[in-house]
């Protein structure tokens, strides 16, 4: 009797995870989670944003203003809950947007590379290791933030690998944080391969705030790899500012790249019909030239919420990025 009593248990408890596991993947599937930022969406709008509005008072340290923005992070956050060109969405799908960049610069006759795609899956059971170099990178192609360098010359937890993979895909990313433009990017992994100067030293990531063509601000990006990150926030031409944007800036002053006109004529081109986006370049030199990576498009850095230090310097770029009437209504 016992023993049929404890089957009876195990099998209920059986169906019960399996249940769950059903609720999961419905909670996670496309048409729930379109369903779910669709509420989400109309319930901030009718009741005047109200956790937009407590995320940003908490990550940024003051209060955000949608009815007149003037800091920089204002500027974005009420950019965020606007609707945006198709486009947008093929420029933040990192499977796509290098496609989009190519292609820009080539029809105007500037020379752009990019990481080479080495594959594209749906599931972290799917990544064909035996036919992937042994250093590359591996990213999420739907969010920001979801990114490994990979060296298999090291021993590396497969099993632990998955598991996070799985959690990048799983995330509904964009829903509560406003960010439209990636709703419909589809969830994929995507893996490219690693690029590295041929003198071995640190490849530096700039990153240029732009507006309908004019830079608002340039920001370069280091140790990123290694974990000691450090960030520099330039004006344009090219003044570093004692600023800490979430991370603190280096003990060094960064200097120009040698093609850094070209990058700024780059980043010009993408950012002509935009009222802003950020374009991320990389200055390589391999085989005695140097080269202009691209990294991505951003349109919402920091998801419009950073603390910066002093916060005069966030009033200061917002004064720089100008909104359109129509954008402001």
């Amino acid at each position: 009797m016992e023993s049929a009593d404890g089957g009876l248990w195990v099998a209920v408890l059986n169906g019960l995870k399996r249940i769950n596991r059903l609720r999961r993947w419905f909670w996670q599937s496309p048409p729930c989670y379109e369903m779910r930022g669709r509420c989400f969406q109309l319930k901030e709008r009718c009741m005047g944003y109200p956790a937009l509005h407590r995320d940003f008072q908490r990550r940024t340290g003051y209060s955000l203003r949608l009815d007149d923005p003037q800091t920089f992070h204002q500027k974005i956050t009420w950019l965020k809950i606007r609707r945006p060109p198709r486009q947008f969405v093929q420029a933040v799908n990192k499977a796509t947007a290098k496609e989009l960049a190519l292609d820009w610069a080539a029809r105007s006759g500037l020379s752009l590379t990019a990481a080479r795609t080495l594959a594209v899956v749906d599931d972290p059971s799917r990544i064909p290791w035996d036919q992937l170099p042994e250093r590359f990178v591996l990213k999420a192609t739907h969010r920001s933030g979801a990114n490994r360098f990979i060296d298999q010359r090291s021993p590396l937890d497969l099993h632990e690998l998955n598991r996070t993979c799985r959690r990048w895909l799983d995330y509904p990313y964009g829903v509560f944080k406003h960010e439209w433009a990636y709703w419909s990017v589809p969830r994929r992994l995507l893996i490219e391969e690693l690029i590295e100067p041929d003198s071995g030293a640190e490849l530096l990531d700039y990153k240029f705030h732009m507006s309908r063509g004019a830079c608002l601000m340039i920001q370069v990006n280091s140790g990123f790899r290694s974990g000691e990150r450090r960030r520099s926030m330039v004006l344009p031409p090219w003044t570093p500012q004692p600023v800490t944007w979430l991370y603190p800036p280096p003990e060094l002053d960064p200097v120009p790249p040698e093609n850094f006109a070209e990058m700024m004529e780059l980043a010009q081109l993408f950012s002509s019909d935009c009222p802003y986006i950020r374009v991320d370049l990389y200055s390589l030199r391999r085989g005695g030239r140097s080269e202009i990576l691209f990294g991505e498009f951003t349109y919402f850095p920091g998801s419009g919420s950073e603390p910066v230090d002093p916060v005069s310097f966030d009033r200061q770029l917002g004064q720089r990025l100008h909104l359109s009437p129509s954008e402001c209504r």
